[in-house]
């Protein structure tokens, strides 16, 4: 009997989620991808927290909380190293650098806060286990955005693999681009916080 009343807890949180997308019952991979999808937001959900769905079968980045949408950003492209292993629980290690402004000792007190403009638009994002994501703003065909762009990404993935060459691990972690606007770049390093969970929903063949 606690087994059935359990399971109808369950159940009745579940369709409270705002779960995203819902499975074809006729594709068996994609609907053992939502019900893992659903495994582990319910565990994510029953905690006051707030946790990221990466969505790379709708394009979507959704910041939520206890299982309701709270911010939505666009994917506009992504890739992936190895989308098999993208299917865990992530934990962020650490939020993106800040390059804070300057405190100017001549303008007093009196001074203009942190402010979502002062977020980087181009950033890693570093996951135990270990998972690389690497947040780039569309340059909206900017030249001198795109050259800076580039550079970040170079330094990147020179970083990477001297992280492969320091520990001999032939086997790197996992990667994911995900290329989204200006402003959801900045919003969603704003957002982040050490620690903060992380799925991914990975689109089906």
């Amino acid at each position: 009997m606690f087994s059935i009343a359990l399971s109808l807890i369950s159940v009745s949180w579940a369709a409270e989620l705002e779960v995203t997308p819902p499975a074809e019952f006729t594709d068996s991979a994609a609907l053992q991808e939502a019900t893992r999808l659903l495994e582990e937001e319910i565990k994510l959900a029953t905690r006051p927290q707030i946790y990221a769905l990466i969505d790379l079968a709708t394009n979507v980045i959704l910041i939520k909380g206890r299982g309701v949408e709270l911010h939505r950003s666009s994917i506009e492209k992504w890739s992936a190293s190895d989308r098999s292993r993208l299917a865990t629980l992530y934990r962020l290690r650490e939020r993106p650098q800040i390059h804070r402004r300057k405190i100017n000792p001549t303008a007093g007190a009196e001074q203009d806060p942190i402010s979502l403009v002062d977020m980087p638009a181009t950033f890693p994002l570093k996951f135990s286990p270990p998972l690389a994501v690497l947040v780039l703003a569309n340059t909206d065909g900017n030249p001198w955005q795109w050259t800076l762009q580039r550079g970040r990404v170079w330094w990147h993935w020179l970083m990477a693999w001297g992280e492969i060459l320091r520990t001999g691990d032939l086997l790197p972690p996992p990667s994911l681009d995900l290329t989204v606007s200006l402003d959801d770049a900045q919003s969603l390093a704003w957002t982040v916080t050490e620690g903060m969970p992380f799925l991914i929903h990975r689109p089906t063949p």
